[in-house]
């Protein structure tokens, strides 16, 4: 297969690592000003939980999104092979997450109220792929660095 451009994804350079920080606190400032806004054009706070979650998970995840996709000091071969494995081993956690959030959800749609999970959206399942990603990539890395 030929290497073609539309699948090629470049790399952020390690000055990315800066950005993808910053919007890790990026919520409580949306979130403030949404609350901000809220009271001076209704004179009331209408913004709900679930709305709130999934600015931050859209966030947090645009944040590890970067950081996965950022250069390490040294990029070679391996440490190519170590983030697509991470992006496998992410997927398959985000299989097993979603597993447990639906049967949480299943348990508590049949009078049991004892648990009841987050509200799945978008923003929820890209926060645990990112993080999930994120967590595998860091741990080769770390494994490899012990070696």
């Amino acid at each position: 297969m030929k290497n073609e451009n539309i699948i090629k994804v470049p790399l952020f350079g390690t000055a990315w690592k800066k950005v993808a920080y910053l919007f890790f606190p990026l919520p409580i400032l949306l979130i403030a000003l949404l609350v901000i806004s809220d009271i001076v054009s209704k004179g009331e706070v209408s913004i709900h939980g679930a709305m709130v979650a999934d600015v931050w998970y859209a966030c947090w995840a645009i944040g590890l999104i970067i950081l996965i996709n950022t250069k390490e000091k040294e990029e070679d071969e391996m440490i190519n092979t170590i983030r697509l494995q991470s992006f496998q081993t992410g997927f398959f956690w985000l299989m097993w997450g979603l597993g447990v959030i639906i049967l949480i959800h299943f348990i508590g749609n049949f009078g049991i109220n004892l648990i009841s999970g987050p509200p799945i959206s978008a923003a929820l399942v890209m926060f645990l792929l990112s993080g999930y990603i994120y967590a595998a990539f860091r741990y080769q890395l770390w494994k490899v660095s012990k070696q």
